[in-house]
């Protein structure tokens, strides 16, 4: 919600005055870019004072992680709508001489693109983390100290998003170290010249393994948490799982990296987020062993056959509700997406777009209404298309839960 509103806001200044957005012309009094950005920051720590708020509980570590991460999830939610095409229709990109150095040129204007989309990322997400947290914790802060309570009858939501964050970020990391390798060497190839700046490869891997780590260190913190409330068996499976997950996460990533491109292996950058994803696969190694599966070896096991097969086909979905399924799909079907979009969709679409020329040669307002539109309708209609896939699904197992447990139930 954060992000939606931000963004609302943000639209009508910008359409105002698009030029001293995109090349830094004051405008009156008051730059409209940091008036912009002052509305930004405000918005960001109002979404994780209200994220803290909801949440209910009285504890500042916690209600900051909650509020960092609505400022980082509307910090995308504004990238996707309104920041990755702003920085690709930016003006103070080089421009494209075709009558001296078109080449070098190009390379140069492709380079930016790269930098500035991602940059522009960057600041939007670890800003609105940043703004998030402190809003978080400013929630916490006329609470009485009390122990939290959470209600274990709701989906597992916190570990469930989690375990969807954690793939998704590792296939975005392979794609993007498959797609930009291999694109730096068609340009090459095209042009007959050696790309010297490494930016078309390096920084898109480099922020697809930012997003990695984030949600791979989130899912680790989460199954210890998880491992200590679960209170029976079908709970503690979840757990099981996800540990299985954040084991598997780092030989995945190593494998995926080494198909798409095993030159990325010589990057410092890229063998440390390597070294830091296995500490934590193996943290969770550590977690399964010495708490997941002694706590669950104490718990009853379900009697009878048909008892058994519920738990293991379903769990305890049937005493879960509808509603709260679609709230835990919007949420996966946002971290199934973001990943890839926001490290390989937004950059290529701002690079096709360069690519054109038209940046450089139609009247600003077309050019730049145009990529808006695009950005907006690929990230949010492949959002959209993921929790409409994942309501679909879920909805169809809580229904087969429930008509298999009204069977398994004695008359």
């Amino acid at each position: 919600m954060t992000g939606l509103i931000t963004t609302i806001i943000i639209y009508p200044q910008f359409m105002a005055q698009p030029d001293a957005f995109l090349q830094g012309r004051p405008a009156g009094s008051a730059h409209p870019v940091w008036i912009a950005a002052a509305v930004v920051m405000i918005l960001m720590i109002a979404g994780g004072l209200w994220a803290g708020w909801w949440s209910r509980s009285s504890h500042p570590g916690r209600c900051a992680a909650l509020g960092g991460l609505a400022g980082g999830l509307a910090g995308i939610l504004l990238f996707c709508l309104w920041g990755a095409a702003t920085a690709g229709c930016a003006r103070w990109l080089p421009p494209l001489d075709h009558a001296t150095n078109a080449t070098i040129s190009q390379l140069e204007i492709l380079s930016a693109i790269v930098r500035q989309t991602l940059y522009m990322f960057l600041a939007l997400f670890l800003g609105g983390s940043g703004l998030g947290t402190f809003g978080g914790w400013l929630a916490s802060l006329r609470r009485p100290k009390q122990a939290d309570v959470f209600n274990k009858d709701e989906p597992q939501m916190a570990m469930n998003a989690a375990i969807t964050a954690v793939p998704a970020s590792i296939v975005a990391a392979a794609l993007a170290a498959g797609i930009f390798s291999r694109l730096s060497e068609l340009i090459g190839e095209q042009t007959g010249q050696t790309v010297f700046d490494r930016t078309i490869v390096e920084l898109p891997l480099a922020v697809s393994l930012l997003l990695v780590l984030i949600s791979h260190f989130s899912l680790t913190l989460v199954v210890m948490h998880e491992a200590q409330q679960a209170e029976h068996l079908c709970g503690m499976d979840e757990v099981k799982m996800g540990a299985y997950v954040g084991i598997g996460a780092a030989p995945l990533l190593i494998l995926l990296l080494l198909l798409a491109n095993p030159d990325a292996f010589s990057n410092p950058l890229v063998l440390t987020a390597l070294l830091a994803s296995t500490i934590l696969s193996l943290k969770s190694l550590h977690t399964l062993t010495k708490q997941i599966l002694p706590r669950r070896a104490a718990f009853p096991a379900p009697r009878g056959v048909r008892q058994k097969t519920e738990a293991k086909l379903f769990g305890t979905i049937a005493a879960s509700r509808g509603p709260r399924l679609v709230v835990l799909c919007i949420g996966c079907g946002l971290v199934m997406i973001l990943p890839l979009h926001v490290s390989v969709f937004s950059v290529l679409i701002n690079l096709n777009h360069a690519l054109t020329g038209s940046a450089f040669s139609q009247p600003l307002p077309a050019v730049t209404w145009n990529l808006y539109l695009i950005q907006a309708l690929v990230s949010m209609g492949v959002v959209t298309a993921a929790i409409v896939l994942l309501v679909i699904m879920y909805l169809f197992y809580l229904n087969l839960g429930r008509w298999f447990s009204k069977r398994n139930t004695p008359h």
